[in-house]
């Protein structure tokens, strides 16, 4: 590309708080640090806004409807005169292309898989301008055709960096309400039960409690409600577990709802909508959950097994090229609440498992997953396009 210091414009739906818009906040960061002037524009805004103002990143919201937003779309390229231009999912990639149409740049094109089966396709004319694609995982550039790509994907796995939280495990956990060692799961019995037992009240800072976390959108792919409903299973076996749920999104009221006609709103599922802390939040938990219908290749798993937390997942997406069962977390069955049920009691019943499948997760993520590898990898790739 003729030069070492790019100025690099990544292209997002929007700045809501999910785990590819996090990525693209992280990546943008980490490549000005490297010298780099990267921005971001993002056709529609939400609270990570604020997020780009306090790591002084320079993000436009486009806003507005065509054809306003095409033309401050291009006022935004214009001004920044990008080298490279990279745009996150399909969603992006029509205005991504009307940016390489202005300025010449070269157009880089991520697929994270993070919406499959809801998004738009793009066209030919925008994969003919499109100088590179990228999938988040194999699975992802094996299933590129889902969203139009007929030409060749490289593989980029996506990486992380440790953000460090912010207070300590006891801090969080207790103004959440909760010990900070789970108490002992109660022990199995050979002996019919007479009938379903509620689960107790989580215990305060005193007693302690068992605590999941799964920070995600609220999307039907993620699939909240095999998660509730996995938990109502556990109430009703009279294993005490709480469930941190973060984050928001369209199926946040229908979500809810189903919580509340459970009977497990605010007890063992507990609604904490968008947090900053999410860091934080990991720290307190005991394990982590995400039960998705598909996926590409997930940050908050990798996120959750830095910190060593043992993660249930499905194998969907890219998850497996991460998570081998049994030895960096468990894997259960998409669309299956008993067997979510039941490896969530595993890990309530068995400390030592835990402990053993988190420190094999962090261990993993630490060898192969790192943020700097993966940006230095995509900073060859933008500059290797000529």
């Amino acid at each position: 590309m003729g030069t070492s210091t790019l100025r690099i414009v990544h292209v997002v739906s929007s700045l809501n708080g999910g785990g590819m818009e996090h990525f693209v906040l992280r990546l943008a960061e980490a490549q000005r640090r490297h010298g780099h002037d990267a921005s971001i524009v993002a056709l529609r805004g939400g609270p990570l806004a604020d997020l780009a103002r306090q790591r002084a990143l320079p993000a436009t919201v486009l806003g507005g409807r065509l054809p306003a937003r095409a033309a401050h779309a291009a006022l935004a390229f214009a001004r920044a005169r990008p080298h490279v231009i990279h745009a996150h999912n399909p969603t992006a990639l029509h205005y991504a292309t009307v940016g390489k149409l202005l300025t010449r740049a070269r157009l880089v094109f991520t697929d994270h898989a993070q919406t499959r089966g809801i998004i738009r396709v793009p066209s030919r004319f925008e994969w003919r301008a499109t100088d590179a694609v990228v999938g988040c995982s194999q699975d992802t550039a094996d299933k590129s055709g889902a969203v139009g790509v007929a030409g060749n994907i490289s593989v980029i796995h996506n990486g992380i960096d440790i953000t460090p939280a912010r207070r300590t495990r006891e801090e969080v956990r207790a103004e959440l309400g909760f010990g900070a060692d789970p108490p002992p799961a109660p022990a199995e019995s050979s002996e019919p039960a007479a009938a379903p037992a509620r689960a107790p009240e989580p215990a305060g800072p005193s007693g302690g409690a068992f605590v999941g976390i799964m920070p995600a959108a609220f999307h039907p792919v993620k699939a909240h409600d095999v998660l509730l409903r996995a938990l109502a299973r556990l109430r009703d076996r009279g294993v005490a577990v709480t469930v941190l749920i973060v984050g928001d999104g369209d199926e946040r009221d229908r979500i809810h709802g189903l919580a509340r006609e459970l009977g497990i709103h605010g007890k063992e599922a507990r609604f904490l909508g968008f947090r900053k802390d999410v860091p934080d939040l990991l720290l307190a938990a005991d394990f982590f959950v995400l039960p998705s219908r598909d996926e590409g290749l997930p940050l908050a798993v990798l996120e959750a097994m830095a910190r060593s937390l043992p993660v249930v997942v499905t194998p969907v997406g890219g998850v497996p090229e991460v998570v081998r069962s049994e030895e960096h977390g468990l894997l259960v069955p998409v669309d299956d609440p008993d067997a979510l049920a039941a490896a969530i009691e595993r890990l309530a019943r068995d400390p030592a498992l835990r402990r053993r499948l988190g420190e094999a997760g962090h261990a993993r993520v630490r060898d192969d997953f790192s943020f700097e590898k993966m940006t230095r990898t995509y900073e060859q790739l933008y500059l290797g396009l000529g």
